[in-house]
């Protein structure tokens, strides 16, 4: 192991097989069960929650790339059934794993911010706006985005 004042040096074939390797891009595949999705995701520490989803879920996506079909299957299970992840805007929507909530808590305690002055400013500036938004809502029907008009003042 090397010391503070070593210094480590690999060549860019070996940093190239180390990011893969870590990635599970490469080399041997975990088992598809519930322990080879845990091992990928002890690696990755966290999946990406992406709403669109052409083929399928990001998240499913890269749980299918790196074990296979089925895989994702367990998915749920370690999400919603063993609480092992949970989601969380880690720098965007993720599932990121229990075991990390300590590292995640560090930024959920700024929030909300304690100066709250811009946003209480941003948000009676836009007041039209808002009752737009509720009114547009109360009609009971699922609206794309679009169907908002922007109303914002500030």
């Amino acid at each position: 192991m090397a010391t503070p004042q070593q210094k480590l040096t690999i060549s860019q074939v070996e940093a190239r097989r180390l990011a893969l390797s870590r990635q599970w891009l490469g080399g041997m595949r975990p088992s598809s069960d519930g322990e080879g999705l845990r091992a990928v995701l002890r690696s990755l520490r966290y999946l990406q929650l992406d709403p669109i989803s052409v083929v399928a879920p990001s998240h499913e996506l890269v749980v299918w790339s790196r074990l296979g079909a089925g895989a994702g299957s367990h998915l749920g299970e370690l999400w919603w059934g063993e609480r092992w992840l949970f989601e969380y805007w880690a720098h965007a929507a993720a599932l990121v794993l229990t075991e990390d909530y300590p590292i995640h808590r560090v930024s959920m305690d700024g929030y909300p911010p304690k100066n709250l002055s811009l946003t209480k400013v941003w948000m009676e500036a836009n007041e039209g706006l808002r009752e737009h938004i509720l009114a547009r809502l109360a009609e009971g029907t699922p609206l794309p985005t679009d169907a908002f008009e922007d109303r914002s003042v500030r």
